[in-house]
């Protein structure tokens, strides 16, 4: 059997999103390694990033994977692929999936021959074998249950071997699950994934020494929250630097993670011996009603500004999550916002608008008051499209968002941000990067000469940081303050470039931001505010969550949403 692992994109997303940085397709890896015991089956690797799509070769079998905002170009291309291979079967798995059958659509994957719902290690061998055997599949495929991750496999070596060098790094999955219960969030509502699902930290440094053979040095290492179990996080860095110890190889490490890592001094110590040197974050808001409305507890446990801070004392960058279009965000959220960049010293960064993700109770709630919209479950052909009505105004949702980008890329703004950075970096425990990092600017440039399109946004980048004379000067503001307070021990230089690259990203990705950018809907006049908090909303749900801790969401959100209601926004 012909086997081809389909990595398609949004090519719109990627060009004006990613700027031209493309990420290994770790599904591919992953599931091949489950397929490379079974008897007689060629595996290849299709990523139309880097091939064209005249080049796919026949199969037997084409296995698409995807996230929302891909689907009409995964359709496209599969459709494209019937055609020139009529014969073939043509399956579909991973998030998108999870996706359309939560939100009741699972028809609109009817074009594919299989549906994958849940994680595929053992699912997808079973299937091959079926197939070649000739034994009745079922069309839609369902695993029971959360794989096992002290079951998981090294990555496909050989696919590796022939493919890594064309993305930036590489990605190592270390585990699954999350033990909190963000009511915008879907990590909760996959099955058993409440909790933290974890690989052996010997097979994580074995990924490790492989990638590092492979000449890879920037590795992000995948999961839904890193220290969802603090015990496992530490015996993986214990791990980490025992191997760098050991071999003198170091990788620079990124993952993602939550905010409550402030409060664990030891923890980030030891992450940052093990050569972690970014995080992204959830920090979502800065206005706490809104973290109550959403129960997003572990964000009000503490000041949101000095536990950035206390992060970045030791040396890490905090890539954070920000959201705007909360039901309790004030009218001057942008103000809010603004400040609270400022005041946590965030370099990385920019604001989204809330969706009601398929599936959470936040969904739910909107789909009970009448305030689900129809719209893609993902991005495409606009910059922000969502599926809720808010409740402000769309005119002034619109408005402080084109405000916020606007003063966000004034050059004093930018300046601001990168001393209030600086001065974290003040502190005893600061920690200084024993790698180049794993935003390596000499990389992503070799990565961009590749590729004229992106070259093109490189120099449109750079032309259009030095148009504006107001932004020079800020910058040679900052290339002096650096020189000011660069040192062997604290090396600003190293922070200096990620700096200005994130600037210069979002400068090219709101510069003509428009009215027709956004695709957003409010609630009709006469809406009863009564709506906000639905009847049935605090009912139990079908989750493979505790019922207590769901019913601590729910309460948390009533409470901070009934607040609201009763002072009359």
């Amino acid at each position: 059997m012909r086997l081809t692992f389909v990595h398609c994109t949004n090519r719109a997303y990627a060009d004006t999103q990613m700027f031209g940085i493309h990420f290994m397709p770790v599904w591919a890896y992953t599931l091949a390694a489950h397929l490379e015991a079974l008897p007689d089956v060629q595996l290849v690797l299709f990523d139309d990033r880097f091939e064209a799509r005249a080049t796919i070769g026949e199969a037997d079998l084409f296995l698409f994977t995807g996230i929302n905002q891909d689907f009409e170009a995964i359709a496209q291309l599969g459709e494209e692929l019937r055609l020139r291979f009529p014969r073939a079967k043509y399956a579909i798995g991973g998030p998108v999936c999870w996706s359309f059958q939560t939100a009741g659509k699972i028809e609109r994957l009817a074009r594919f021959d299989y549906v994958f719902v849940g994680d595929g290690e053992e699912a997808l061998p079973e299937f091959i074998l079926a197939l070649k055997s000739g034994r009745p599949v079922p069309r839609i495929i369902a695993a029971p249950q959360r794989f096992d991750l002290s079951k998981a496999l090294p990555m496909h070596r050989r696919l590796l071997a022939q493919t890594v060098h064309r993305y930036y790094g590489a990605i190592v999955e270390v585990s699954r699950g999350c033990p909190f219960l963000c009511e915008f969030c879907d990590i909760r509502v996959l099955p058993d994934n409440n909790r933290s699902h974890i690989k052996d930290p010997a097979l994580i440094v074995s990924e490790l020494d492989a990638l590092w053979d492979l000449n890879v040095r920037q590795v992000l290492f995948a999961c839904d929250n890193f220290i969802g179990s603090h015990g496992w996080a530490e015996d993986v860095c214990d791990a980490i630097h025992a191997w760098m110890q050991a071999t003198g190889k170091r990788m620079s490490l990124y993952t993602w993670l939550t905010i409550d890592l402030s409060r664990h001094p030891r923890l980030l110590s030891k992450l940052r011996m093990a050569g972690f040197d970014m995080f992204f974050i959830g920090v979502e808001s800065f206005n706490r009603s809104s973290l109550l409305e959403t129960a997003k507890l572990q964000n009000t446990a503490l000041g949101m500004a000095e536990a950035v801070r206390g992060i970045q004392s030791y040396g890490f960058i905090v890539v954070a999550g920000l959201i705007m279009g909360f039901d309790t965000d004030p009218d001057d959220i942008t103000e809010v916002m603004l400040d609270g960049i400022l005041r946590s010293g965030l370099i990385s960064g920019d604001p989204s608008l809330l969706t009601a993700l398929p599936g959470t109770p936040l969904y739910k709630r909107m789909q009970l008051s009448g305030r689900l919209r129809d719209a893609k479950l993902g991005l495409g052909g606009f910059k922000y499209q969502t599926n809720i009505k808010y409740l402000r105004p769309v005119d002034r949702i619109r408005a402080d968002f084109k405000s916020f980008v606007r003063r966000f890329n004034q050059g004093a703004y930018q300046y601001s941000r990168l001393l209030a950075f600086y001065s974290c970096m003040e502190a005893p425990q600061y920690q200084p990067p024993r790698t180049s990092g794993y935003a390596d600017l000499r990389r992503l440039l070799r990565l961009v000469f590749r590729n004229s399109r992106y070259l093109y946004l490189l120099v449109l980048r750079f032309a259009m940081l030095v148009r504006s004379p107001v932004r020079v000067f800020y910058i040679l503001r900052a290339v002096i303050l650096t020189l000011r307070k660069h040192s062997s021990q604290r090396p600003h230089w190293f922070y200096l470039k990620f700096w200005l690259f994130n600037w210069s990203n979002s400068i090219l990705k709101y510069s003509s931001l428009s009215d027709a950018d956004f695709d957003i809907d409010s609630v009709e006049s006469n809406f009863n505010r009564e709506n906000i908090l639905p009847l049935g909303y605090e009912e139990s749900s079908e989750e493979q969550v505790a019922a207590s801790k769901v019913r601590a969401q729910r309460n948390a959100t009533v409470k901070a949403l009934k607040i609201f209601i009763g002072q009359g926004h």
